[in-house]
């Protein structure tokens, strides 16, 4: 669940557009104003507080940040950046003994690990959820239902780094579309029929049947099955059926959704190769007109700017709501990307844990934020006139990416903007409101806050028995008889043991429910 570039939404756009920097005597001010509500009691001058933070550069990033960080926070920093790809094994070796900074950061992908779970329960950490209601910027920024989704047997154990609960929707060729006189799909039958469309009514108008109707790739999750799923009601990847937790391939919809899929595939409305199509080739070929739509993580802005560079009357579109048996529906991550948790071997008392929660209380100031999201003032941008949109300066690209990113990518926690980019296009506020509208209708998985000791173990090997056997039904090799018998093999194989230890597990804590 971790991305190279966390900053979400808005930023994330709009660095495309930056180029960087002017080098030309610029600083920081000495002692900068912090927002009044930034710190509550019990905070000391210059705390120190050590960080294992995720790097995801090749060299640490230069100090310019740190200092302004440490002087607008009152507090001396020590951070070792650790490259990403080894960082999941080093926080695995630090938990095992006990060689623990102030603040370690925890991937969403190893929020489960069987060592983060056993050294919550062994006590390893420090429970924060009752000292947050003191740092009134974590209280007022903080979502309950990310939080829920981010705590470990029904406590609050980590700030939550955010990001977007769902990016899901469609990309499609909207001239396409007006050249055939169709209107932009709000079912699943109306899907169906511009794919078709688009398939076979030379939507290009070269004359030829040359186009696919969608492009997609070998990922059930971000490509577009989960997304037809949850258009025709499946549950985001367990659900409550009966009163109890059942996986989603378990599901009649779930079924539903591959007998769709493996009409696509019948009907040649979609790419015969998508099992062996990445993410770089299926954009690459959306992008050179092979195809007139990819149902996916919405990346309208960039595509569209990429491809009118091939076809120069190209124009692309994105919609979000598709109406199915259920009405609208989009299946939801849990909204964050990983935590901050605060290990008691190297947090000695409750005067320190305070300390260490009015830092990331700081980050949310006014001042902080704009430090992690922009950069320098002057160094990095230009405040314009109306004292809320901000204009990045011409060629700093690489400065920024020295100076800025890694700190914004490791310490940016909510998603809270005091300052906008001067520069964003109609599609980068069309994306972002769409993002929000899925945050309304959006399936969350209830098992994000549950641990299951088989599925910590062995979760990656049974995923793969249902991934191929659900390939294999939409590639018409399996029948329903067929992907009947994997499911019995998932169960042999530790499914059901898995589904036992969740319900136990959801049974006592009772989380948010879908």
């Amino acid at each position: 669940m971790w991305n190279k570039r966390r900053s979400t939404t808005l930023w994330k756009l709009g660095m495309i557009l930056m180029l960087a920097v002017s080098t030309a005597g610029c600083s920081l001010q000495a002692s900068p104003k912090v927002d009044s509500q930034k710190a509550s009691g019990n905070r000391t001058a210059n705390a120190d507080i050590s960080f294992m933070l995720i790097l995801n550069q090749d060299d640490p990033p230069q100090d310019t940040i740190l200092r302004g960080l440490e002087s607008m926070t009152n507090t001396k920093l020590a951070i070792s950046w650790v490259p990403d790809t080894i960082y999941s094994d080093k926080m695995v070796a630090a938990i095992a003994t006990g060689t623990l900074p102030k603040v370690v950061q925890i991937k969403a992908v190893d929020v489960k690990q069987p060592s983060v779970v056993n050294g919550i329960r062994s006590g390893q950490f420090w429970e924060i959820g009752p000292y947050l209601k003191d740092y009134p910027l974590i209280s007022r920024y903080i979502n309950p239902t990310i939080m829920s989704n981010a705590s470990f047997f029904g406590k609050t154990y980590g700030i939550y780094w955010e990001r977007p609960q769902s990016r899901q929707g469609i990309q499609f060729r909207k001239d396409w579309l007006n050249r055939l006189g169709l209107q932009e799909p709000r079912s699943i039958e109306d899907l169906y029929e511009v794919l078709q469309a688009f398939t076979y009514r030379d939507p290009d108008g070269n004359g030829k049947q040359d186009t696919y109707g969608l492009i997609d790739r070998n990922d059930l999750v971000y490509g577009a099955f989960k997304n037809i799923a949850s258009y025709f009601g499946a549950p985001n990847s367990w659900g409550l059926v009966a009163g109890k937790l059942t996986p989603d391939f378990m599901t009649p919809e779930y079924t539903a959704a591959m007998k769709f899929m493996k009409r696509l595939y019948d009907e040649k409305l979609m790419n015969p190769d998508f099992t062996v199509t990445s993410k770089v080739q299926q954009e690459d070929r959306f992008i050179k007109g092979e195809a007139g739509m990819m149902i996916s993580n919405v990346l309208a802005s960039s595509v569209q700017y990429r491809i009118q560079r091939v076809t120069k009357d190209a124009e692309v579109d994105i919609v979000n709501r598709i109406k199915g048996p259920q009405g609208e529906r989009i299946w939801g991550g849990s909204g964050f990307g990983g935590l901050f948790l605060f290990p008691k071997s190297s947090i000695k008392n409750e005067a320190e844990l305070r300390e260490v929660l009015a830092f990331f209380n700081s980050l949310l100031s006014e001042e902080v934020n704009n430090l992690l999201t922009y950069g320098i003032e002057g160094r990095h941008y230009k405040l314009n006139e109306d004292r809320t949109t901000i204009k990045i300066f011409p060629d700093t690209q690489a400065l920024r990416e020295q100076e800025v990113e890694p700190y914004a990518n490791a310490l940016r926690t909510f998603d809270i903007r005091y300052l906008k980019l001067e520069e964003t296009s109609e599609m980068q506020d069309k994306i972002q409101r769409m993002i929000d509208d899925n945050a309304k209708m959006a399936v969350n998985d209830p098992t994000t806050v549950l641990f299951s000791q088989t599925q910590a173990e062995k979760g990656a090997e049974l995923q793969t028995i249902i991934s191929d056997a659900t390939y294999q039904f939409i590639l018409g090799k399996i029948d329903e008889r067929g992907f009947a018998a994997e499911i019995g093999r998932w169960r042999q194989s530790g499914g059901d043991q898995m589904i036992d230890e969740l319900n136990r597990e959801y049974a006592e804590m009772k989380p948010i429910k879908p």
